[in-house]
């Protein structure tokens, strides 16, 4: 499996007035599947086209979107990709999406009313043959992390929200945060090569390992 990462996340915010994230994309490629890790948000849907015409890739080509969770910030952008089947955890249909709001709501209506189909994981499952799924309910009930074992970048912890920047990062490998979250993260990255934040870089693990 080969992993390109077509966009990385990040924050934005202006004081009192307005706070957007924009989640990492990945491009995941093994055989003839074309695999979506986190499409995004409509904030960087121009991004992320112009990323798959540099690659030659058409939407219809994308045969997957796999999900950490769902927030609009991640998964907002697989409206886009008809043709792709959606992976992401079982406990998705445990919420009230409409309770998020009476405009929210309707997001998340639409989103799922443009799934054509929908596979459910569970933790422990492997998918593909070679992403390790985890549910990590600390951000929310249906959030799962991922451990892929790539040809390009070995061994590649996708931890979601639960850890989204390096600030974050550092206070748990720093012992600032020692809860079942931060414990969670120090084993994976003991046996990962590199961590891909939602919200942030690329991090190389080698010197924390």
């Amino acid at each position: 499996m080969k992993m390109t990462v077509l966009l990385e996340g990040g924050i934005l915010s202006i004081p009192g007035r307005a706070k957007a994230s924009f989640s990492t994309i990945v491009l995941l490629e093994a055989g003839d599947r074309k695999i979506l890790l986190e499409p995004g948000d409509y904030v960087t849907h121009s991004i992320l086209e112009n990323k798959l015409k540099e690659l030659g890739i058409k939407t219809e080509e994308v045969t997957d979107i796999l999900l950490t969770h769902f927030h609009l910030d991640h998964v907002y952008n697989s409206i886009f990709f008809p043709q792709a089947t959606v992976h992401i955890s079982e406990n998705y249909l445990k919420k009230n999406y409409e309770k998020f709001g009476m405009i929210i709501g309707k997001q998340y209506k639409l989103i799922m009313d443009s799934w054509k189909e929908v596979k459910v994981f569970k933790d422990g499952d492997v998918l593909f043959n070679k992403i390790k799924v985890y549910h990590t309910p600390w951000h929310s009930k249906e959030h799962s992390s991922f451990v892929i074992e790539t040809e390009n970048m070995g061994r590649v912890f996708f931890p979601g929200d639960i850890v989204m920047t390096r600030v974050e990062f550092y206070d748990i490998m720093r012992m600032l945060r020692d809860d079942e979250c931060a414990r969670f993260v120090r084993e994976i990255v003991n046996n990962s090569d590199y961590l891909v934040f939602t919200h942030d870089g690329v991090l190389k693990l080698d010197k924390w390992r």
